[in-house]
């Protein structure tokens, strides 16, 4: 399937080192590597479009990046007319069997064809993603009614034997109008950072639940993500259930957090300023 010109979107982001060749002895040796021209890999970019396009059958408006997040993503777009797809660039030089794994995706993003492929390509590829950058985030643990550091020191000594190492703050309050859900809490584990959600620190809330919230994302810190055999990222394993609901707490802040009036209450707190 051939497509036009205007269909490519190529982002030049940062150079992409290629392989380092052997280099001969002596003083002949040449300064290092070549780095493809920006000439070269759009060349590249073009070829794997086109064979990708004619794999998917479809028209795609492609954009290959460095990012160090994001590693697919695909829209369609209405009435049929092909899908807009980024793509990290280590699929530049996929093989055969990965393509195909990649066009069956495209086309159905939500299908299993050929994902255990896919994850296992990229899994292969993991060195080529660029490191992402830290966050600049301040730490903030004093509240206006909880004291994050001290819940998260007396959880380490009596549950954890002090061996959880993670920082600990108070988020920052979503923008946004009228609130549907809330994520009560969260571990990074690449800045091995846990960030309570800031609408529990109000009286009403006990303080047993915001222990066990603490507590939860302790207990990713302290397991850390595991791969199941497929390589999907399972983050409450068995084993982290099994933990967890034997924690002391566990069914008393189940509880609190099951009697729909307590999860109303949070969603209507007005964002403070």
């Amino acid at each position: 399937m051939k497509t036009a010109p205007g269909q490519l979107e190529f982002e030049w982001q940062e150079p992409m080192p290629a392989p380092e060749a052997p280099r001969p002895e002596g003083p002949s040796a040449e300064a290092g590597p070549a780095v493809p021209t920006k000439h070269a890999l759009k060349a590249a970019v073009d070829a794997f479009h086109r064979d990708l396009a004619q794999r998917t059958g479809m028209r795609l408006l492609l954009r290959v990046t460095d990012n160090s997040s994001t590693i697919m993503a695909v829209k369609h777009l209405p009435f049929g007319r092909g899908a807009k797809l980024s793509l990290h660039h280590m699929f530049l030089s996929a093989p055969p069997d990965v393509l195909d794994a990649l066009a069956a995706w495209v086309k159905k993003p939500r299908g299993k064809q050929g994902a255990a492929r896919l994850n296992a390509f990229i899994r292969e590829r993991r060195h080529e993603i660029r490191p992402a950058k830290p966050r600049a985030s301040g730490v903030k643990t004093q509240g206006s009614h909880f004291d994050l550091n001290a819940l998260f020191n007396a959880i380490n000594r009596d549950h954890f034997d002090g061996k959880v190492e993670a920082r600990i703050t108070w988020g920052a309050m979503p923008k946004g109008g009228r609130r549907r859900s809330i994520r009560f809490g969260s571990h990074s584990a690449r800045t091995n950072l846990i960030r309570i959600h800031p609408l529990l620190d109000q009286p009403f809330v006990p303080e047993y639940f915001l222990r066990y919230i603490v507590y939860h994302e302790m207990l990713h810190a302290f397991m850390g993500i595991g791969e199941s055999d497929s390589g999907r990222r399972r983050i409450h394993p068995p084993e982290f259930k099994r933990i967890e609901q034997a924690y002391p707490g566990y069914e008393r802040a189940i509880a609190w957090m099951e009697v729909p009036e307590n999860l109303h209450r949070l969603l209507r707190t007005r964002r403070r300023t």
